[in-house]
């Protein structure tokens, strides 16, 4: 019960949308280090929309993502490098998310959590599993499953 009551560390990705300005949430477990997105390595002429480009990470070649649409200034991007569902048994072990601004750890109990009904850009986007309120503002849940599906799909 104790684990309970200390809640749950989460990575907020902050993202600019009009009107209104939201996070992507990830568990603070599947992060290994944010970085500065730049530079970006181009992702090819056939990628998917959502697919950024490449991150040079510890002598690493990762796939950027961008799971949703920003509508604001990016010229400070970060990237919250993530530890691929399913660890050393995927072929590609670690990917990487956008973030147009600096992400924050933050700690999240019971209280803090609650479905999210009225943000529709929170609850949109691919790889969004559901929309939250968390900590008073809108968020929505990184799918990392389906994120690393969709890698997989077009890494081969």
């Amino acid at each position: 019960m104790k684990a309970h009551s200390q809640g749950l560390r989460v990575l907020l990705l902050p993202v600019w949308s009009d009107p209104d300005p939201w996070d992507l949430l990830l568990p603070a477990a599947a992060v290994a280090e944010i970085v500065r997105a730049d530079p970006v390595g181009e992702p090819g002429p056939r990628a998917p929309e959502w697919l950024r480009g490449y991150l040079g990470w510890r002598g690493l070649r990762l796939p950027l993502v961008r799971p949703t649409a920003f509508t604001g200034p990016t010229h400070r991007a970060y990237a919250a490098v993530c530890f691929a569902p399913g660890g050393g048994e995927s072929a590609a072990p670690f990917f990487a998310i956008e973030s147009p601004g600096m992400p924050r750890l933050e700690r999240v109990t019971p209280d803090g959590l609650s479905a999210e009904t009225g943000h529709r850009a929170a609850a949109e986007g691919l790889f969004i599993q559901v929309a939250l309120r968390v900590l008073g503002r809108p968020a929505g849940l990184v799918d990392l499953d389906a994120l690393q599906r969709a890698l997989r799909a077009i890494t081969g």
